[in-house]
């Protein structure tokens, strides 16, 4: 049972968010994006760009993860690689058989050999090439898909989150395209070649009966076998270390970054949603304009926007304040409700005659009594302590709310006197920043 699921759920949520609303950038008409001022389209653009990558990363981490997660251990990959170099020994031969013809006795024995030596080299570039290519045409799929998706865009956001998602998809995975890999696919390709050239001579020599074809399909055994030898070892072995390596490097693009703690993951959601769901207020405002005819310029409505924020979060706060406090309350009614269960009479045995028994049964209630007032008084105490670290801490933050909305209230209040005095009016707002 996963113990982090709920927070990773709320996380996921926050996450989602804020992508739809960069999404919703993505849709404004173009014409819109001009009239941003300045520094909001700045703004705008780079969230645009970190959104864009965030999500290539975590689409890419996802498409590997299931190869890259079934990563066999050293011990097996060099066994494999064993069998692999023995088996080439007896098969992938033909070529050195001729060198050492002349050789006598040693002739097989340095034959095999260089024929281990052969199937190594063949086998350790084609295992890699095969994992490369592998990588490539993936590569190559996943821009070509980024290209199809961003054939028609709306406006220059839109352009930019295209263009974001290549650019990381090519930093990360752009060697794999390099004429290096054309290189070594030539040189695997000419070795092989070589022992099949080599292979199908000496089988014709041999003059096996069914003509060319069949001694052809000899020849090509041992060059077959080193190859499906390679593809193997591709699949199960390279391929896996090379999507772990990618995958560690997107990591670095999400968003939070993997391995972040907790708390800091929750803050730093929290800041860019704030952040994000700001931005957006003020790009609809550009966009639609104010209804009401209230909000003059664009610093009218920024300060509006803070003023209304500032406000919410106070009452927040508030709520929360009184949550903590009647909490805390409860607690100490319970506590104080366990305190006759929780007194540990003392050891008295209640023999004698009737009288002595009822003088010690008074004495001991007379202990209890005392003890639950004792520590009753005690828990009033403590009682009273927390509920001023309550009022403290929620106290302060409530002041600094209240001290941000009259500082938005006063930058509101400029703004509008400003436009009433015709130095900033709405029209000139956005016509001095597109």
């Amino acid at each position: 049972m996963n113990l982090n699921q709920p927070q990773n759920n709320e996380h996921n949520q926050i996450q989602l968010h804020i992508w739809q609303i960069v999404d919703r950038w993505r849709q404004f008409p173009q014409e819109v994006i001009k009239r941003l001022p300045r520094g909001l389209r700045a703004n705008v653009s780079e969230r645009v760009g970190k959104s864009a990558e965030a999500r290539i990363a975590d689409a890419r981490i996802q498409d590997m993860n299931p190869i890259a997660s079934r990563q066999s251990s050293p011990a097996t990959k060099q066994a494999t690689k064993i069998v692999v170099v023995l088996v080439g020994a007896l098969t992938f031969s033909a070529g050195t058989q001729v060198l050492t013809s002349r050789l006598g006795a040693a002739a097989l024995p340095a034959a095999m050999a260089g024929g281990a030596l052969a199937s190594f080299l063949v086998d350790e570039q084609s295992t890699k090439v095969f994992a490369k290519m592998r990588i490539a045409h993936s590569t190559q799929q996943e821009l070509s898909a980024i290209d199809r998706q961003g054939q028609s865009p709306i406006n220059e956001l839109d352009v930019l989150f295209y263009q974001s998602q290549k650019a990381l998809v090519q930093q990360i995975q752009g060697k794999y395209l390099e004429k290096q890999l054309a290189v070594d696919a030539i040189l695997v390709g000419a070795l092989s070649g070589a022992e099949f050239a080599t292979a199908l001579w000496i089988v014709v020599q041999m003059g096996l009966p069914g003509g060319i074809f069949i001694e052809a399909i000899a020849a090509s055994l041992p060059v077959t076998i080193v190859w499906l030898a390679a593809a193997f070892q591709s699949d199960r072995f390279e391929l896996p270390e090379h999507y772990a390596d990618l995958i560690e490097k997107y990591f670095g693009h999400m968003l939070p970054r993997e391995g972040m703690p907790e708390a800091e993951v929750e803050k730093l959601l929290a800041d860019k949603d704030s952040q994000e769901t700001r931005l957006d207020y003020l790009m609809k405002y550009i966009a639609e304009g104010d209804s009401n005819g209230r909000l003059k310029n664009m610093a009218m409505a920024e300060a509006d926007y803070d003023i209304s924020m500032g406000r919410d979060r106070k009452k927040e706060l508030e709520l929360e304040r009184d949550r903590a406090i009647e909490q805390r309350l409860f607690q100490s009614r319970a506590d104080k409700t366990e305190l006759e269960n929780a007194f540990v009479a003392p050891d008295i045995e209640m023999i004698g005659a009737p009288h002595e028994i009822k003088e010690k049964q008074q004495k001991v209630d007379r202990m209890r009594q005392q003890w639950v007032q004792q520590k009753s008084a005690e828990l009033e105490e403590i009682l009273g302590q927390d509920l001023k670290i309550i009022a403290h801490r929620y106290g302060t933050q409530i002041k600094q709310c209240e001290e941000d909305i009259m500082a938005a209230q006063q930058r509101y209040d400029e703004a509008y006197r400003n436009w009433k005095e015709g130095h900033d009016d709405f029209g000139g707002d956005l016509g001095d920043a597109a």
